[in-house]
């Protein structure tokens, strides 16, 4: 159930289109706090982000130490699994809206980053937000992705605030919800205990030889999920939200004033709004850092307007 997994991707290939049409050798910094905070609809923050309960008092509860081993028992056929049963059913859906708080813990148990997460679809259209915490960074974007009437699919970087986007064009979708999710080959059933509540949880070995215990609420839904990795770091990830059958009103663009960059005749970035005008773009990158040190835009006529109509995209590439 790694659904912000695929929101990460979803943001990450919007970034990168973005970056590599700078031409700027890395310099998109991918910014702080790009969309100034807004959370992009209602949210439901649960702090902190626990770990599983256990008997061990160093491990466990803020933490984010694993639990003692709970007695499992295993599950003859995974297709009928709860894991199998609650993916099938956000796959299958049409429209859904899911929201996520995560956090990530070294092998001594200490919190080394926190986020959240939102993904929404409807149809073809797909909405995915996250917002990451590290050494006290923040590191915040959101995407909208639609299917285009050519047939290809318009992905938007979005900047909530100042209600604009830089777009760009792709020919696969940026979430194939066609496939479901991959099942392990061995799943066990158990009990877990979380703020001391038992959950029914399901637990497995991924791929990367991780432990994943699942705990479900009492609509058969993703609660937690407590992720052990084999190097001693840990993750959990708590679902605060899943509505089956509403997006939140999120998969739209409407009201956003969309660029795209492109590249003039000479090669240099440019960004052109939907009316077509353009507007010349100069970045100015530190050699030593690679960085964008300094973003300007003119009009058509010449005259600056980076203050005036660009501070967010200054504010991007800058981070």
């Amino acid at each position: 159930m790694r659904l912000y997994k695929k929101a990460a991707a979803v943001l990450l290939a919007a970034a990168m289109a973005v970056s590599m049409m700078t031409a700027c050798g890395g310099g998109a910094g991918g910014g702080n706090g790009g969309n100034g905070g807004s959370t992009g609809g209602g949210t439901e923050i649960v702090e902190p982000v626990p770990g599983p309960d256990t008997t061990d008092p160093d491990q466990g509860g803020e933490t984010g130490g694993t639990t003692t081993q709970p007695e499992k028992t295993k599950i003859p056929d995974v297709t009928k699994s709860q894991y199998a049963q609650s993916s099938k059913k956000i796959y299958n859906s049409n429209e859904f809206y899911v929201q996520a708080a995560m956090a990530d813990y070294d092998a001594n148990k200490t919190k080394t980053s926190e986020g959240q997460m939102i993904l929404a679809r409807k149809g073809t259209d797909v909405y995915a937000k996250t917002a990451f915490t590290q050494n006290s960074k923040t590191q915040e974007h959101a995407v909208f992705a639609e299917k285009t009437n050519d047939g290809k699919y318009a992905s938007y970087l979005l900047f909530e605030d100042a209600k604009t986007a830089l777009k760009s064009i792709r020919n696969d979708p940026p979430m194939d919800f066609s496939k479901e999710e991959e099942l392990p080959n061995e799943m066990y059933r158990t009990t877990v205990k979380v703020g001391g509540k038992e959950y029914y949880a399901e637990t497995y070995t991924d791929k990367n030889g991780s432990e994943q215990i699942i705990c479900f609420d009492e609509n058969g839904m993703p609660k937690y999920q407590f992720s052990q990795r084999k190097d001693g770091t840990s993750e959990t990830t708590v679902f605060q939200t899943i509505r089956i059958g509403n997006s939140n009103n999120l998969c739209q663009v409407n009201g956003y004033k969309a660029y795209t960059m492109e590249k003039d005749a000479e090669g240099n970035p440019i960004l052109v709004d939907e009316s077509g005008n353009k507007y010349k773009v100069t970045f100015k990158i530190d050699e030593t850092t690679h960085k964008v040190t300094e973003v300007k835009v003119e009009d058509s006529n010449g005259k600056d307007v980076t203050t005036k109509d660009f501070a967010w995209f200054v504010k991007y590439f800058k981070g």
